[in-house]
């Protein structure tokens, strides 16, 4: 499906996990299904949902063409006023306490347009589910969503789909949907890159620290090691590889796991930056310097790994740079102007060389 179908200061994020929840509904009096519409016009369920809706971003020949299908078929389209949807845009975090979520809040502040403003949410709590979540989205009426490092489940696309609200997923975890914009990273690629350095380096017993295998970013990046060591005929110690969440205690209590082994690894790739800053403390609990007994690798090249000591070799993953994209991508489809862009992008990774890594003799 082309792309064109899919169309359409920072004052501060409001968190609003709790709001009141009202789902506005249009009426559907015929049988047959928007899906079915859009099939038999030949657009996406995004693009026959927005006329059904008076959303702007339709080409004048693909309204009327799904206009005479909603008539045919029993709908009652819904009156374009004042109060369809609001200037708020949905940013969807998992976290708020990281630097991960704040590269991702400065990217998207820098790629919103006025008078567009967002309204952020998070995961708040065990029993969180992004359905709830939903009917918060269309109780505010928003205007668009950035959803970020989340699972997206079919119902939720279908859901904004069919509410006429524009969707951009950034650093997808699962699987990629065909009609929603992703703006992503080649995560293997970047783990694969610094994988090889650490070999070139004289390394040869690495250990790697890897995030959650629920997330296709994880996977990525496990593969990538993976890939690299045995390009090198390298064999993966699996005592050496563990998986766990990207958080700065899960990297303390792998590291403290590996350390302890009798035979220890010369080498550590932390799947992120803050597992690596958990690796530094455990190093530094057990008297160990870095990189004259250990080498540390990262990935993500937050800002926080050029504070650590001594600075952090790291994955640049473009995490910033990917979430502007992402909002931008956003205002190009609510302003009807995202022609030209394709559906989904890929930044490229690289290995960012500071002073973590020592090469062996």
């Amino acid at each position: 499906m082309a792309f064109e179908e899919l169309q359409q200061d920072w004052r501060w994020a409001m968190l609003c996990p709790n709001c009141a929840m009202v789902r506005a509904m249009t009426s559907q009096p015929g049988n047959a299904k928007l899906a079915q519409i859009a099939r038999e016009a030949g657009v996406s369920l995004s693009t026959a949902s927005k006329v059904l809706n008076n959303r702007p971003g339709v080409s004048d020949a693909t309204r009327k063409r799904i206009e005479a299908l909603l008539e045919k078929n029993g709908y009652r389209r819904r009156r374009r006023t004042e109060q369809t949807t609001t200037n708020m845009v949905e940013l969807l975090l998992d976290d708020l306490d990281t630097p991960w979520s704040e590269e991702i809040l400065s990217g998207v502040l820098a790629g919103l347009n006025k008078p567009y403003v967002p309204i952020v949410s998070a995961r708040t709590s065990d029993d969180w589910n992004i359905s709830a979540w939903l009917e918060e989205v269309l109780a505010r009426k928003s205007a668009g969503v950035i959803i970020p490092l989340f699972e997206f489940p079919k119902e939720a696309e279908e859901r904004l789909a069919r509410s006429g609200i524009p969707a951009v997923l950034v650093d997808p975890t699962g699987e990629v949907p065909q009609n929603v914009p992703t703006v992503g990273s080649n995560d293997y690629v970047g783990v694969r890159e610094a994988t090889e350095y650490l070999i070139a380096q004289g390394h040869t017993r690495i250990a790697f620290i890897g995030g959650p295998t629920y997330l296709q970013t994880a996977l990525a990046r496990l593969d990538g090691f993976r890939g690299a060591m045995r390009q090198a005929g390298i064999a993966v110690d699996p005592t050496l590889v563990s998986a766990g969440e990207f958080r700065y205690e899960d990297g303390r209590e792998r590291a403290r796991d590996l350390l302890a082994l009798p035979n220890p690894p010369t080498a550590i790739f932390a799947a992120s930056d803050m597992q690596a800053a958990g690796v530094y403390a455990v190093a530094w609990e057990r008297g160990l310097k870095i990189p004259d007994d250990l080498s540390v690798v990262g990935f993500d090249d937050m800002p926080t790994s050029r504070m650590l000591l001594p600075p952090l070799t790291t994955v640049h993953h473009a995490v910033r740079e990917m979430a502007q994209f992402g909002a931008t991508t956003l205002m190009q489809l609510l302003e009807g102007k995202g022609g030209s862009m394709p559906t989904h992008i890929e930044l490229t990774t690289n290995l960012i060389v500071r002073q973590s890594v020592r090469k062996l003799p």
